[in-house]
């Protein structure tokens, strides 16, 4: 994490290291900095499909229920292959984000709206 910091250091606006310090953070149970880290890559860049859902995912657990439909919508017209669990673990998602996606993308509303995207 000392490299995305220092990524960040030198380029506030570097969305790669920002993504990545909200999955570790994740994975390490600080989701509420986690979740300020997906917004800010958000507003970096709304067109990268991998922190929208990854917030999508956060919200959801916090009980945001119909932003995170909304945002996951987002991120799926984006990039419809976000939502596969093998392109998860390749962008090196952690187990705790990748169970957390699993249970999110299997309710009813999200299996819905990936059968019309």
């Amino acid at each position: 994490m000392f490299d995305y910091n220092q990524a960040v250091a030198i380029d506030v606006n570097h969305l790669a290291a920002i993504n990545n310090i909200g999955f570790i953070k994740y994975e390490q149970g600080d989701k509420k900095t986690a979740i300020k880290q997906w917004q800010q890559a958000v507003e970096i860049d709304d067109q990268f499909a991998e922190p929208t859902l990854a917030l999508a995912v956060a919200l959801y657990f916090q009980g945001e229920k119909q932003t995170a439909y909304q945002l996951a919508e987002t991120a799926l017209k984006l990039d419809k292959s976000i939502a596969d669990f093998y392109a998860m673990k390749k962008n090196f998602w952690g187990q705790c984000m990748i169970t957390d996606a699993q249970k999110f993308l299997s309710t009813p509303h999200m299996k819905v709206l990936l059968s019309q995207i």
